[in-house]
């Protein structure tokens, strides 16, 4: 096989093939060879209930360069319901201070700048346009994101936000002219490294922070078979609003995910037992797509 890189030759998730003969950090299971791809080893789970597990390492990446997300899945025995295992599997993403990239810190939707000057304190806000913001019941869609300072608009990513409920669901009035006037249901934060004379400027980007999917769930949620099977990424680069590929705005490291049994989390007993092997997340040196060679 041909060098694929990392500190043990097999990607930048340590320990992804078990050859430490122990589960280091997807200990989300138990260690176990017999049934492992290779002989090396792999991590058998009974159940899991649609639980999440993320793993111990911060990966550093350069979101301009080109990664691979690959893993093999199986299940080892089907549950009393006679179903397959299976659940979401892909990682998580964290800006440079190690903190999680929420899509509600994500530019994307209902993206517009401010017509008037704003305040701390201001009840209402006036925008460009905010027919694209959510009038859903659900709070988490009527977020809030600002831009400015050391989270510039270009950047996609910010975490000047208010995370649920900035706004009532019938807070949204069009104004004409050019304007929308979005009431507000808390007065409007102070964040000082995006004020400007104790203001947020005309101009200033906005966006209407939605909730969506948790993490970037790369490789989908399949139902494992009965044999290893491989699941992979094409070779993905770059940022954007996601719950898949590529990396989320802000991106600078990312951690192993998985829901342990989601597509079966309702069920009882939680008696499926399956298992995950050759977990390898790597840089494509010389633009190679590693399918081929794992």
């Amino acid at each position: 096989m041909a060098t694929i890189g990392g500190s043990d030759n097999f990607g930048l998730f340590l320990n992804g093939d078990f050859r430490d003969g122990n589960l280091g950090q997807f200990n989300f299971g138990t260690f176990n060879k017999e049934e492992s791809f290779n002989g090396k080893g792999c991590v058998v789970v009974t159940g899991g209930g649609g639980s999440s597990f993320l793993g111990s390492q911060f990966v550093e990446v350069d979101t301009t360069q080109k990664y691979q997300l690959i893993m093999y899945a199986k299940t080892i025995q089907r549950g009393s319901d006679g179903n397959l295992a299976g659940g979401h599997l892909g990682f998580a993403c964290y800006d440079k201070n190690k903190q999680f990239v929420d899509l509600r810190n994500c530019k994307g939707i209902g993206d517009t700048t401010l017509t008037r000057a704003a305040t701390p304190g201001d009840t209402s806000i006036y925008v460009a346009n905010a027919s694209g913001w959510s009038t859903s019941t659900a709070t988490h869609q009527r977020a809030f994101i600002l831009f400015g300072g050391i989270y510039p608009y270009s950047e996609g990513y910010s975490r000047y936000r208010v995370s649920s409920n900035f706004y009532p669901q019938n807070g949204l009035t069009k104004l004409g002219n050019g304007e929308w006037k979005i009431d507000l249901n808390n007065p409007l934060p102070t964040w000082s490294g995006a004020l400007n004379s104790g203001v947020y400027p005309i101009g200033t980007y906005v966006s209407n922070g939605r909730a969506g999917g948790t993490y970037n769930y790369a490789l989908g949620a399949p139902n494992y078979p009965e044999s290893w099977t491989r699941y992979s990424t094409a070779p993905f680069t770059g940022e954007n609003r996601n719950s898949g590929v590529p990396f989320r705005y802000g991106t600078k490291y990312v951690k192993f995910m998985v829901l342990r049994n989601y597509n079966r989390r309702l069920v009882s007993p939680q008696d499926h037992q399956w298992a995950l092997d050759r977990i390898f997340f790597g840089k494509c040196l010389d633009n190679k797509d590693y399918r081929n060679s794992l």
